[in-house]
């Protein structure tokens, strides 16, 4: 039993599926309804841990074959990703990279000369670095996570829309199953993938998950008319944004990891891009492009993160021998991981005991934060990884 129909619990439903795992998938209102629906779906494999980079290079080959692998769409476009620092980050940054390559990232160390050669109409300063990675860009995420529910669905995946877990019940400190606002479905197994809702499903079991919901604001453009063509996706530590293109448009949100300070409630929040926030995003981004400055602002929107203390997901059972699994709080990085994910949680559930690629889920384990041993990364910049 899978709770949550975004991309980390429909890649699950997948990977469980393609094991011959009986599985069904409950979601309270529609797949990709929450979160992920609202992702800006940025596809990058830039990390600062080698367990995550590994995730990131596992995931976009999915993406990129997601015919192949899943069937139907995803909507990957390739653009092009590149992090952009200055004199503050060269270390970690280069000391990233080299990380990278040897994990088996295609990506490079770019000087000021050569971003302008990737993206003619970006401002650059002579102290500018970047780690350019070509395979990166962007995808459709409602497209995604309904492909992979779809493709679950046809290996003998059950998918239930508009249902509600109200409760778990436990036989002698087991799962047996969940109770619904459509009555009770027997499980041997449970996995919480319910983002910034699963604290109130850990809860359910007595397990607190120190996740906390938080407002993502993004920010959307219309390019003036003689810059229609797509630039590059990027990561810019200098003026702590992000952005990527999309047909003719440019989507900004912000890096900077005060905002999880924006608490919200996931079930009644203000879903609209704040002017305040559009202003802003507007002043940076024309500081990296001046020719935005001629760009009609088209408003935005805002989304879900489920943050956890160090900004990085977990994936562990608990209560211990429970049969309860949690695969949450992944901090605005879940659906870039998400079919790496999916295998994960199909290692944690089925018992595999060597990880399906080297995909070790330890760095993730709940216990971490008792322990005192967060996951850390080079960057000040928490919402990178």
């Amino acid at each position: 039993m899978i709770i949550g129909g975004g991309i980390t619990g429909t890649s699950a439903a997948f990977c469980l599926a393609q094991r011959g795992v009986k599985v069904a998938l409950v979601e309270k209102r529609f797949i990709a309804a929450g979160a992920t629906g609202k992702s800006t779906a940025i596809i990058r494999q830039h990390y600062s841990n080698e367990i995550t980079a590994k995730m990131a290079l596992a995931s976009v080959r999915v993406f990129q074959n997601f015919n192949a692998q899943v069937g139907g769409e995803c909507g990957y476009v390739k653009t092009g990703f590149v992090i952009l620092v200055n004199a503050r980050d060269r270390q970690g940054l280069e000391e990233n990279v080299a990380m990278q390559k040897r994990v088996g990232i295609d990506v490079r160390i770019v000087n000021a000369a050569e971003l302008l050669e990737l993206d003619p109409g970006m401002r650059v300063t002579n102290d500018i670095l970047g780690a350019y990675e070509p395979d990166g860009g962007y995808a459709d995420p409602a497209f995604a996570a309904a492909n992979l529910a779809n493709a679950a669905k046809k290996l003998g995946a059950e998918i239930l829309q508009s249902t509600v877990v109200t409760g778990i019940a436990m036989n002698g400190g087991r799962v047996a199953g969940v109770q619904t606002n459509a009555g009770k479905i027997s499980a041997p197994a449970v996995v919480n993938c319910a983002n910034a809702w699963a604290p109130a499903i850990a809860k359910m079991v007595g397990v607190d998950l120190p996740i906390e919901a938080s407002r993502h604001q993004v920010a959307t453009f219309q390019r003036p008319p003689d810059h229609k063509s797509p630039h590059l996706a990027a990561g810019d530590f200098v003026h702590n944004i992000y952005f990527r293109p999309e047909a003719g448009l440019t989507f900004v949100g912000s890096i900077d990891p005060d905002d999880a300070k924006n608490i919200a409630d996931p079930d009644q929040y203000n879903e609209s891009a704040d002017f305040e926030f559009i202003a802003q995003m507007s002043a940076r981004i024309c500081e990296r492009y001046p020719f935005m400055k001629q760009a009609l602002s088209k408003g935005g929107w805002t989304g879900i993160y489920d943050v956890t203390p160090d900004w990085h997901p977990i994936i562990d059972e608990a209560p211990r021998g429970s049969g309860v699994f949690h695969a949450a709080g992944f901090s605005g990085h879940g659906f870039k991981l998400g079919p790496a994910v999916g295998v994960m949680i199909a290692d944690m559930v089925t018992g595999v005991s060597a990880p399906t690629g080297g995909l070790d889920r330890h760095l993730f384990r709940l216990a971490r934060f008792a322990e005192n041993d967060p996951v850390r990364g080079k960057y000040e910049y928490s919402i990178v990884g």
